[in-house]
């Protein structure tokens, strides 16, 4: 009936991902950012962070 042409991709790691692949990545990413700025802000000295707020603070 049809024609069906099957492509080199089918059935690989390299056919386009679904909504899911996309969403679990984006979690990832994020989830990653935010452990990253916790740590950073974990590290860096309280002089650096207040001077940020205060610049901060002042902008508004």
């Amino acid at each position: 009936m049809g024609q069906y042409n099957e492509n080199w991709v089918d059935g690989t790691t390299l056919k386009f991902p679904r909504a899911g692949f996309w969403g679990v990545h984006l979690i990832g990413a994020v989830v990653i950012f935010l452990l990253g700025m916790r740590f950073s802000v974990r590290r860096a000295p309280f002089p650096i962070i207040a001077y940020k707020i205060l610049k901060m603070l002042a902008h508004r």
